[in-house]
């Protein structure tokens, strides 16, 4: 079985979730219902020990084993397939080392690169960094001249050596991958009785205090033995954590920037902090289904919505340009997706267009295409229409403002000219008219035929 037919295997194996909300609750979940096999192989082989090719194998079909004998669409299963991706990854990339002398994992020592809970950990030099950064478990500080650490490659989730065995929080990136888009709930509240009055990621007892200072609680009175923490609200999920999990972050949440075109900054876990910086610039929101009445009240995002429009057109004619390919001018931009769609925005994109950067952007790409389509490229400029009504030698594109185009048969005229015609479109009428003279020719011909058909018969009989 390869790495693609495993991730296939992953992705059918657990139901469909809509929204990035539900990141804490099912990693709560998942760390309730790991098996203690999967527990004690995954560090053997990420924590203790560099395994084998021997190893590798041994645990993929161990692996395996354990995902046959769990139900479909169970959390069991969700962690053993994702751990099976890890470890065939792992052995593919130790395959690559034993044949390349020079691969990155022949240079460096045996506990350089660790993955754990979806985090692709690497072991970062000392001296590197001079400024302070703290532990996302423990919440210490990493001090980077006499401390080993690690930090993961895609959502810079960083953490001491010491506690790399007891990492809760999934990766991101993962999470990011597995849901596809955001929560579009503003603060989805469940309670706290939801949560039991615990953690959402490490089910810490959380209990309240009021407000004058005078810690209350029957809570720590009664259970004395038990840890407690203060209780902060996470405002892009809803749920409750402690303070080792919620630093009091700020950022923006996508729920009110799109119903409310709100960019004010509100308190954030790290869970949700993290996640919203590996998806800021990555075009999920479908702001035309999710909430169309905000481009008739906000003058940008109208602007937005029509520079993409024009762009999409110009796009189809660079795409078949010779001189715009050698040119490399689809390059020139650096989010391709606000020239491929126009209905999918990023959160970066909608924080742009708040404060006027992607407008004047957009206009500079126009300009600059506008300009080899119309004056540099004869390829392109060849390519145009002249309207028929005012035989204007103007040469006309169908992705300018004062041009429209047939919906019948494509052609292209001035939009004042097209609204002056009470009998349609010229083009469409020639079309008509020819097939009006075509079927009557068939018809006659039809006529002919069957008349000499008739004779030739008469004179056989």
């Amino acid at each position: 079985m390869s790495v693609q037919e495993d991730i296939t295997t992953f992705l059918t194996s657990v139901s469909p979730a809509p929204t990035l909300s539900g990141a804490t609750s099912i990693s709560e979940g998942i760390d309730q219902v790991v098996l203690p096999n999967l527990i004690s192989e995954e560090l053997q082989l990420a924590l203790n020990k560099e395994a084998n090719e021997e190893d590798l194998v041994k645990a993929i079909e161990s692996c395996k084993d354990l995902i046959l004998e769990n139900s479909q669409y169970s959390l069991e299963r969700k962690v053993l397939v994702r751990h099976l991706i890890e470890l065939r990854l792992k052995l593919e990339e130790f395959r690559e080392a034993m044949t390349d002398p020079q691969h990155p994992q022949n240079k460096s020592n045996t506990i350089s690169s660790r993955s754990i809970k979806g985090h692709h950990l690497k072991l970062q030099p000392l001296l590197k960094n001079t400024h302070y950064r703290y532990c996302d478990h423990c919440t210490g500080t990493i001090w980077s001249v006499v401390q080993a650490w690690y930090l993961c490659e895609d959502c810079s989730y960083a953490c001491h050596y010491k506690c790399m065995g007891s990492i809760m929080r999934e990766c991101a990136h993962v999470i990011a991958c597995e849901k596809g888009q955001y929560e579009f709930n503003i603060c989805p509240e469940v309670g706290m009785s939801a949560q039991k009055y615990m953690c959402a990621e490490c089910n810490t007892h959380l209990v309240l205090t009021v407000s004058e200072g005078v810690v209350s609680c029957l809570g720590k009175l009664l259970f004395a033995d038990k840890e407690w923490s203060d209780i902060r609200r996470c405002d892009y999920s809803g749920l409750y954590y402690c303070s080792v999990c919620h630093w009091n972050s700020s950022a923006i949440i996508p729920a009110r920037v799109i119903h409310n075109w709100d960019f004010k900054a509100h308190p954030v876990c790290q869970a949700s902090l993290q996640l919203l910086k590996v998806t800021v610039e990555k075009p999920i929101i479908n702001l035309e289904k999710l909430n169309p009445k905000l481009f008739s009240r906000v003058q940008e995002l109208s602007l937005v919505k029509r520079l993409r429009r024009e762009l999409q057109g110009i796009r189809r004619y660079l795409l078949v340009c010779r001189n715009s390919i050698d040119k490399h001018l689809l390059w020139k931009c650096d989010r391709p997706h606000l020239i491929e769609s126009v209905d999918l925005y990023s959160l970066q994109d909608l924080m742009d267009t708040y404060s006027g950067d992607l407008p004047s952007k957009l206009h500079n790409l126009v300009d600059l295409y506008m300009k080899h389509i119309k004056c540099e490229c004869e390829i392109c400029r060849g390519r145009g229409h002249i309207c028929e009504v005012c035989k204007n030698e103007e040469v006309l594109f169908p992705f300018v403002l004062t041009a429209v185009v047939c919906e019948g048969c494509n052609g292209v005229f001035h939009k004042t000219c097209y609204e002056r015609r009470k009998d349609g479109c010229l083009r469409c009428a020639r079309f008509r008219k020819r097939q009006e003279l075509n079927e009557k020719e068939e018809t006659n011909n039809n006529g002919v035929l069957g008349k000499t058909n008739s004779e030739s018969s008469s004179k056989f009989n």
